[in-house]
């Protein structure tokens, strides 16, 4: 029997070139509408391999003629990686040699035979490491003590679901999210944002109102979308990953260009305003509630008619069906879009830069009821600042 997957990923780079290899995704989709199902295995593998620079490393090292030395440091770095089986590394790094002509078939070390015969490993280990993911990882916390809820990708329909709310919640549509991600259990506090002014001396909040409410766990406020993303990438430095945004606020990807696909940005970042409402419902574990967490804003949310005309410290009312609290109420929070209309169309990851305004969501403690539902949307400049703005942080899953 042929090794189909092997074989596809040949055509691929011999019908586009070898710079295919340098989108991950669009190998991943040629290579799932020509592959069977039983295959997603080995595709996983080859993605991850592309995702790490495998293609890259493997060039080099044939233009220094140490390739085969440089193939078992890059077995070795794939299996230690992603916890891959061995033979399941060497398959996917000589495939992608392969392709690129610099192996021959001959020199392979997983033949054709053996890669059937493995070819179930593939798929167990990859449903195994999928799943050990999600229960290791549905909690994680950040160098500097934020906490962050793993959110399953999915689709919902996003805007005003309910019929009663405000003309730029509409039209409806549906929004589907095709990769994880993780967001913030809670706004982020003045623990963690006075941490980042100590190390930066950016911007400290220094207003009487703080002093007299109260700081620590309370939600940060008074800061600008330009410091709240300015305290995403000093995270993203602070643990050795690209950060996600310039000077001017574009997006970043890990190679530090800048892009308009949300997908390749790995530092922390905003939550785009779809990611943030597709969260804020509750994700795939949804109830469709009104409110974050219940059709009762009071449950969930500090708003005009409770807060007593002040914030109050986070996760003090009801989390949502992921576990996130003040998602409704308290703070408005920052999203990373440009706000935009809607369009009725069907829109997949979506995400808009044009403009000059930025999409924040939520409500706030000395907002109407209104204003804490999940649909809710407005925008002001990103040098704003207001005594009910904060910040919630999110980043794809690694």
């Amino acid at each position: 029997m042929k090794d189909l997957l092997r074989e596809q990923l040949i055509r691929i780079v011999q019908e586009y070139g070898a710079d295919i290899l340098k989108n991950p995704k669009k190998v991943n989709s040629l290579l799932k509408d020509f592959c069977p199902e039983e295959s997603r295995g080995k595709i996983f593998a080859i993605t991850q391999c592309l995702r790490e620079g495998i293609h890259r490393e493997l060039i080099d090292s044939s233009k220094r003629k140490t390739i085969r030395i440089e193939m078992s440091r890059l077995i070795r770095k794939i299996h230690d990686n992603f916890g891959l089986k061995e033979d399941i590394s060497r398959w996917a790094v000589e495939s992608i040699a392969l392709a690129l002509r610099i192996i021959s078939e001959k020199e392979t070390v997983i033949t054709t035979e053996k890669s059937q015969v493995i070819e179930q490993k593939f798929v167990e280990t990859h449903k195994a490491i999928s799943h050990e993911r999600i229960v290791e990882e549905r909690e994680k916390r950040t160098t500097n003590g934020d906490e962050l809820i793993h959110v399953e990708r999915g689709s919902f329909i996003m805007g005003d679901t309910w019929g009663d709310g405000f003309p730029y919640e509409r039209p409806t549509h549906e929004v589907t999210l095709t990769y994880d991600f993780y967001i913030g259990k809670y706004p982020v506090t003045f623990e963690e944002y006075d941490i980042f002014w100590s190390a930066t001396r950016k911007s400290k909040p220094d207003s009487e109102k703080w002093e007299k409410w109260g700081r620590g766990r309370r939600p940060l406020i008074n800061v600008s979308w330009n410091y709240a993303t300015a305290y995403c990438n000093w995270l993203s430095e602070k643990e050795g990953i690209p950060k996600s945004y310039d000077d001017k606020g574009n997006l970043l990807d890990k190679y530090g260009k800048t892009t308009t696909d949300i997908t390749d940005v790995v530092g922390y970042r905003l939550p785009t305003e779809a990611e943030w409402e597709y969260a804020a419902r509750g994700g795939n574990k949804s109830k469709g509630y009104k409110y974050s967490g219940s059709d009762n804003a009071d449950d969930v949310a500090w708003y005009a008619s409770n807060s007593k005309s002040m914030t109050q410290e986070v996760g003090t009312k009801v989390p949502n069906e992921l576990g996130l609290y003040d998602m409704s109420g308290n703070v408005w929070e920052w999203c990373s879009d440009v706000f935009r209309d809607y369009s009725s169309s069907p829109q997949t990851n979506p995400y808009n830069s044009i403009g000059s305004c930025r999409v924040f969501r939520g409500g706030s403690w000395y907002c109407r009821m209104s204003f804490v539902c999940v649909a809710y949307r407005d925008s002001v400049s990103p040098t704003a600042t207001s005594s009910g703005l904060g910040l919630r942080i999110a980043r794809a899953l690694p």
